[in-house]
């Protein structure tokens, strides 16, 4: 439920941080269309173009007149005259109108094409341009003009040409029209399009300013929708991905409380600050649970170094009155009887070898519970492997040694772990026809790894996790303090030691040791 809580707001702040910008940026967004608007389309600007259309209105107008004077002045030529005068409708012929032929060519008076009508059909027709053809063929266009004798003056856009015709009555008094057509030059026409267009596109988008306005505010509030949806859904993702660690780190420290020192917090990698909380968190658990490990040991340690001094204490100091009193008993006996004489000096020798026995049991025991104050200095480790190998002469030993940094150690303190370590190696091998122990050591990471491994019995799975307790053996002999001690040292050095083994196939005891030595 808190983490919930925890959930909905980061989703509510996500979206208010999300929301909140959406007024002023709507009333920011609706002034700047205003200004946009105010700038581009203003009454200024709309006299501007008016003007423009005008002034297209006004040429256009002045090219009609020119088209009609000089519509006007061809018509009035002698060539032309006497031409549109025939009595009869007869098509062109080339000889009789050369003149009026060679008039038109020579393309005096500025007309890109001239066509001549009668009421009943077209007589004649002349332009080098496929487009005037088309439109002087166009009988359609001047018979309102022929029908009713009057001026034809009109601008074709399609063409881009003004289309001038003259009525004319013919000598036999029959209706005419001469019709020229004079193409505009095409700068001017597309300029007056642009303009027009621009007017036309300029009134209709001010009719609409308003529609205009509210689609574009529209579209920002739809797409800032789209970006408010997709914030929730980002913020849904990272709520999730920022409390389920959190969560994973109360119930973490909720095992913990619970004595649980095997609970790790199982995420995917990350390398956030919530990655580094977590690993943090993990390893904290094992140094706790190391430390926790060695308090246990330690507590044990010393609750088995004040029984063994004690036992120590109350086995020593009976031993020599014993000794004393049993050789008195030896002695004592004067008599002839060979056979009791021989079952007093059987029972003397037994005596002495189990009072021998308590004597070194007794002795380990001070050992154990008076164990020395190590004094730490730079130690060659492999020298030491090597002094403490040659110790044993009868045994085969491999050393497979690297040239390793010194480390802060106590020198007679490592060369009693290595002898206990070679100890229990050949003892597991005492059966074994070829029974080898190799010694590896090498530096890596800042540690010194030093491993003893034989070729022995192995030691039983149930039996690993005790192998350091103190008085543990799976020896007949001894008192199983050995390891005990060995663990003790390598703490003492802030180092581990740990086994693996396999049953028949043999045993590897490894040390790592801190190349710098870290005091707390």
């Amino acid at each position: 439920m808190i983490f919930q809580k925890l959930k909905n707001r980061l989703i509510a702040a996500f979206i208010f941080l999300s929301i909140f910008p959406a007024i002023p940026l709507s009333f920011l967004f609706q002034s700047m269309m205003e200004k946009v608007f105010n700038l581009g389309f203003s009454r200024r600007m709309e006299m501007a173009l008016e003007d423009g259309i005008k002034l297209s209105r006004t040429i256009l107008q002045n090219e009609k007149k020119i088209c009609l004077e000089n519509t006007r002045q061809l018509m009035e030529t002698s060539d032309v005259r006497r031409f549109l005068n025939r009595t009869t409708s007869i098509k062109y012929d080339g000889k009789e109108d050369q003149p009026f032929y060679v008039l038109l060519k020579s393309n005096a008076y500025d007309l890109d094409g001239i066509a001549v009508y009668d009421a009943e059909q077209l007589i004649f027709i002349y332009s080098n341009d496929s487009s005037i053809n088309r439109l002087l063929n166009d009988g359609s266009l001047i018979k309102d003009a022929l029908d009713n004798q009057i001026i034809l003056s009109e601008y074709r856009e399609e063409e881009r040409a003004i289309l001038t015709g003259l009525p004319f009555l013919t000598a036999t008094q029959k209706p005419g029209i001469l019709v020229s057509a004079t193409r505009l030059k095409a700068d001017f026409t597309k300029q007056t399009e642009n303009i027009l267009a621009v007017f036309q596109f300029y009134k209709s988008f001010g009719f609409e300013r308003d529609s205009i306005t509210r689609s574009f505010l529209f579209a920002f509030l739809t797409v800032y929708l789209l970006i408010i949806v997709i914030s929730i859904g980002i913020a849904v993702f990272f709520s999730s991905t920022m409390t389920r660690p959190i969560q994973e780190l109360v119930y973490g420290t909720d095992q913990i409380s619970k004595g649980n020192w095997d609970y790790q917090i199982a995420l995917e990698p990350r390398r956030d600050e919530i990655g580094k909380l977590t690993d943090s968190f993990n390893r904290m658990v094992v140094d706790i649970r190391h430390q926790q490990q060695r308090l246990l040991f330690l507590e044990k340690m010393a609750t088995w170094r004040e029984i063994a001094q004690r036992l120590a204490h109350e086995i020593k100091n009976p031993l020599t009155p014993i000794q004393l009193t049993i050789q008195q008993l030896k002695d004592s006996y004067k008599g002839d009887d060979e056979r009791y004489k021989k079952t007093l000096n059987d029972c003397y020798e037994i005596v002495q070898e189990e009072i021998e026995s308590l004597r070194n049991l007794t002795k380990e025991f001070s050992e154990f519970a008076r164990m020395p104050v190590l004094a730490f200095k730079p130690i060659d480790l492999p020298k030491i492997v090597r002094d403490v190998s040659a110790l044993y002469s009868k045994i085969s030993i491999e050393l497979l040694l690297d040239d390793t940094p010194p480390i802060e150690g106590d020198s007679e303190a490592m060369k009693r772990v290595l002898i206990n370590l070679i100890d229990n190696a050949a003892a597991a091998m005492a059966s074994k026809q070829d029974a080898k122990i190799v010694i590896r050591l090498h530096s890596k990471n800042e540690s010194v790894h030093l491993s003893v491994s034989d070729n022995g019995l192995g030691i039983p799975s149930e039996h690993l996790s005790r192998i350091f307790e103190p008085h543990f053996s799976t020896k007949s002999t001894g008192m199983g303090l050995g390891l005990a001690i060995v663990k003790t040292i390598i703490e003492e050095h802030r180092g581990y030691i740990g086994v693996e083994s396999v049953e028949n196939l043999g045993t590897t005891f490894f040390i790592q040791l801190p190349i710098t030595r870290t005091i707390i």
